[in-house]
């Protein structure tokens, strides 16, 4: 008598299995997606002075993503608004303690500035209240007539210190300093601190009110090459004027005498007083040459020669 085929229960336990995955993680997606839209929508109306509304809005993501996007929106802060072209909000369903957002411009302000750039995107990853951290990066950035960058990185990090941990980083940048005083960077490099008590809409007054200063771990600019390096703190006074000392080394005397000449118009009599006070200072170097940048009552001196007259923040 021929043997009875073996009934293929191993594989209608597997098809059985993964139905009740499908199903499960259909019903996690469901219910995550509530409370992630709820959490947010909570959230965003429980922050005094700041509202984000829509043309239109949708949620969405399914199967592995939670998604807001955001059409034409308009973030208004204390009365300022920020308008753009798209905001897409995105968390990892699988990974719900990260999140990421993606901003596509021109962005434009209620007070006339306009930032062009291709799609930035910020992402964020957080272990507690006290405890993340955060990027943006913006690729071909203009802020037209105060600068841009080919490429800016922008991040901080809260590790539940007094402080705030900032970093920024760009590339073929940008920057006006004043009038007809633009300052031109292939890279330039920054971390630092920012007391967590002046973190507010109001950044320049909170750090004057309080007398508290920004840390400037490590400042390092490059152009060609010429490298400059500096640390120490910058802050504002009780009149919005920056001030502050970083401790500077530059690699190539000449290379800076030839920038200070052209970007901030330094005379050739002051670039000579200069250099012949360098010289007293690091007697016999050219190189790696250490000066103090000092900012006070509204001027901005690199060693005993002023550079600039610096506008208040205020």
């Amino acid at each position: 008598m021929p043997a009875l085929p073996k009934r293929p229960w191993s594989i209608y336990l597997t098809f059985l299995a993964i139905l009740v995955v499908i199903v499960a993680w259909c019903i996690y997606w469901l219910a995550g997606s509530r409370f992630v839209r709820d959490k947010v929508e909570n959230e965003l109306s429980h922050i005094q002075g700041v509202s984000l509304t829509c043309q239109a809005k949708n949620w969405g993501g399914f199967p592995f993503r939670f998604e807001r996007d955001c059409i034409d929106p308009k973030l208004t802060v204390d009365g300022d608004e920020i308008v753009a072209a798209r905001l897409l909000f995105v968390m990892q369903a699988y990974m719900p303690n990260r999140a990421a957002a993606l901003l596509d411009g021109p962005v434009v302000t209620s007070r006339g500035l306009t930032f062009t750039h291709e799609r930035a995107m910020a992402s964020a990853r957080f272990w507690g209240e006290h405890s993340w951290q955060a990027s943006l990066e913006l690729p071909k950035l203009k802020a037209s007539p105060f600068g841009g960058a080919d490429y800016l990185l922008a991040s901080a990090r809260d590790t539940g210190s007094d402080k705030l941990d900032i970093a920024l980083e760009a590339r073929t940048a940008e920057i006006l300093l004043g009038p007809g005083m633009l300052l031109t960077l292939d890279e330039a490099q920054f971390t630092g601190a920012v007391p967590m008590t002046a973190l507010h809409s109001d950044l320049p007054r909170s750090l004057a009110r309080s007398g508290k200063t920004i840390g400037v771990d490590t400042l390092r600019l490059k152009k060609g090459d010429l490298v400059m390096t500096a640390k120490g703190e910058v802050g504002l006074n009780a009149q919005g004027q920056v001030s502050g000392n970083l401790v500077t080394t530059t690699n190539r005397l000449d290379l800076l005498m030839a920038e200070l000449r052209q970007t901030f118009g330094l005379p050739d009599k002051d670039a000579q007083t200069l250099t012949t006070m360098i010289g007293l200072l690091n007697p016999g170097k050219t190189t790696d040459i250490k000066l103090d940048l000092i900012a006070k009552d509204g001027k901005l001196y690199w060693g005993p020669v002023k550079l600039t007259d610096i506008p208040p923040v205020f």
